[in-house]
């Protein structure tokens, strides 16, 4: 195995929290991984593993109601989320949200990706991943709705999008509904019925 691989590696296992020991201790060494968002997000905040962090303004990380159970997954920060940090509804979305009958204050949203991704290049979501996947497991929620296909590839693993969006799965502990991304629907608008039904099904889960 390429040694700078291997090397590039062990610095994404260290930012994510996980301690190394040498061969020569003796005691086994417990792994030790994040138990809060506060301590997550703050090695998010600091993260610099990758180019993705030499454009963004800052690492961004998921803001709203963590106790709902119920978390919206988009696929990277907006120039909004970008300048103040923090993953939040836009205006598209919210609009979408009302019409839906939904309360944006009772969800949980978060990106894939925790940096602004302006080159469309999804070969960095490899880091961004591992974030995502403890904060997952530190929320455990008991509904994910995600939105777009980058979303949709990297939640299901395979499948096709058009006969999975709007169907209601298994996901690990979760529920999982994928649907359409609202910046597409926006250039689609003859799917906004069907998207705003998407968002309907989750109504019973807030």
């Amino acid at each position: 195995m390429d040694k700078n691989y291997t090397i590039y590696k062990l610095e994404i296992l260290r930012a994510m929290g996980f301690k190394f020991v040498s061969f020569g201790e003796i005691l086994p060494h417990k792994i030790s991984e994040f138990n809060s968002l506060k301590l997550l997000n703050t090695q998010i905040k600091s993260c610099n593993l990758c180019q993705l962090c030499k454009s963004r303004t800052n690492a961004v990380i998921g803001s709203g109601n963590i106790s709902s159970g119920v978390v919206f997954v988009l696929d990277s920060p907006n120039v909004r989320s970008d300048k103040n940090g923090l993953c939040t509804p836009d205006d598209s979305l919210l609009r979408y949200l009302n019409l839906a009958g939904l309360n944006a204050n009772e969800i949980y949203f978060t990106y894939i990706l925790k940096c602004i991704n302006k080159q469309n290049n999804w070969y960095y979501n490899d880091i961004c991943t591992k974030f995502f996947d403890q904060e997952l497991a530190i929320i455990k929620p008991k509904f994910i709705v995600s939105f777009g296909l980058n979303c949709f590839k990297e939640l299901a693993k395979n499948g096709s999008f058009e006969s999975h969006r709007g169907g209601i799965y298994r996901l690990k502990n979760s529920l999982y509904m994928p649907t359409f991304d609202n910046a597409w629907i926006d250039k689609n608008p003859s799917k906004a019925n069907e998207f705003i039904a998407d968002l309907k099904k989750i109504k019973g889960y807030l």
